[in-house]
């Protein structure tokens, strides 16, 4: 490490403060190992590691600006380390730079071709794009990098990619959200229709809704035994092996339905349809790394709900947020059903019994999607890969409208666009 002296000062402990640092990031305290490697930075501004991992601490605390500091300085004092240019494309496409970041991620795989964190962004980028079978290929490295490598299942059987199944039994599991698997799932029939036996493993709220899927054998709730098999496939895979590009998306709608005696109970709870009713959707999981991003702040979206003769609106939203109750309280208009969604058979009930629903990118809007469901889905600036670039619709979703955000955390002109079209709605 560089001891260059700041100030006639040399920081003594910088080797054990560094060491501290690098333990407490992988550790995921990102605000303690920022804190120590600044101490650091203070006295050696010119060692170019300790600057990668203050950069990477930073990014990972949001502080982007920051963390493109602390990185660029670090990519112009060494450059040749590929993870600190990976990390810096990060940073810029955080920045909404996305020029710059492809620039950056280029010089990233240019050093290290095989860094599995840069293949995968390449991968995500070539679907942006819509070069889809590149992108498939590259995005199989999801399972090399550190984030989500856990996906990966250790199963003795092997991976289906395509070749002839002659009768035999594939096991295809989620891997990743509940909107994922409801996106991905619409390639079982088309795999049980290459003459497989198909068990269907999802997250345990869609396995009872998916049980019904045409061509599918068995569904399994993720965590129960699993039966016999003779080969897997991840459903984020399964494009790659059907060699999928933009053209031969398999689009066609509805591949999920609710229940028969789902739809008469929420029916019923409905009541007589005195208005056009709109199901919302404003928040996903809290937990999702990118929740900042995808779920709109109540009391922003509350504006959209305003009273409108001729609309009903109902929250399709199981889990309210504690600060969101209050606002929800102020708008007794809004009908909560949240505590009758058991899993999501019920929800596609709800969602039948709409006539449009308005959601940010959650498993809902997936959902809605997969039902061929009129559905308006609000899109941050730095939306999701599946969501590609400048789109207003959707290859996966034919009866899907994309909202999309101009400037990153700035909902305003969606929400007023999405607004004027319930306007107009009405006239």
């Amino acid at each position: 490490m560089d001891a260059t002296p700041v100030n006639g000062w040399v920081n003594p402990y910088a080797d054990a403060i560094l060491a501290a640092a690098v333990e407490a990031a992988r550790a995921e305290r990102n605000a303690q190992a920022a804190t120590l490697l600044k101490l650091i930075v203070g006295a050696s501004p010119h060692d170019a590691y300790v600057l990668y991992v203050l950069g990477r601490c930073q990014y990972d605390l949001k502080q982007l600006d920051a963390a493109h500091v602390a990185l660029s300085t670090a990519v112009a004092i060494d450059p040749y380390r590929a993870e600190a240019f990976n990390d810096l494309a990060a940073v810029l496409f955080g920045q909404q730079r996305f020029t710059e970041a492809l620039t950056f991620l280029r010089r990233c795989l240019d050093l290290n071709p095989n860094l599995a964190e840069a293949e995968e962004s390449d991968g995500i980028w070539l679907l942006r794009y819509g070069r889809f079978k590149e992108g498939w290929r590259k995005y199989e490295a999801r399972y090399r990098t550190l984030l989500s490598k856990s996906y990966k299942r250790d199963f003795t059987q092997p991976q289906w990619y395509g070749e002839p199944l002659n009768g035999r039994t594939i096991l295809l599991h989620a891997e990743q959200g509940i909107g994922d698997a409801i996106q991905f799932a619409r390639y079982a029939p088309l795999v049980a229709r290459r003459g497989a036996r198909v068990i269907l493993e999802v997250h345990p709220p869609l396995a009872a809704l998916f049980d019904r899927m045409d061509g599918v054998t068995m569904t399994v709730a993720y965590g129960q035994p699993l039966p016999k098999f003779d080969l897997h496939c991840p459903l984020l895979s399964l494009p790659l092996a059907f060699d999928t590009d933009l053209d031969s998306i398999p689009a066609a709608v509805p591949y999920v339905a609710a229940p028969p005696n789902h739809a008469l109970y929420w029916s019923n709870r409905l009541g007589v349809r005195r208005a056009r009713r709109i199901g919302v959707v404003w928040s996903g999981n809290p937990k999702h790394r990118d929740d900042d991003r995808r779920s709109i702040p109540l009391d922003a979206f509350a504006k959209l709900l305003a009273p409108r003769p001729g609309l009903e609106f109902h929250s399709l939203q199981k889990d309210i947020r504690d600060g969101d109750r209050e606002v929800l309280q102020a708008m007794p208009h809004v009908r909560q059903h949240g505590d009758a969604l058991r899993d999501f058979r019920d929800t596609a009930a709800l969602i039948g019994l709409m006539d449009l629903v308005i959601a940010v990118d959650t498993s809902v809007a997936h959902l809605a999607g997969a039902m061929g469901w009129p559905v308006w889905t609000l899109i941050s600036a730095i939306g999701d890969w599946r969501w590609m670039l400048e789109r207003d619709d959707s290859p996966w979703y034919p009866s899907m409208t994309l909202f999309r955000q101009e400037r990153l955390g700035n909902w305003t002109p969606v929400l007023e666009e999405v607004a004027r079209q319930l306007d107009d709605m009405l006239t």
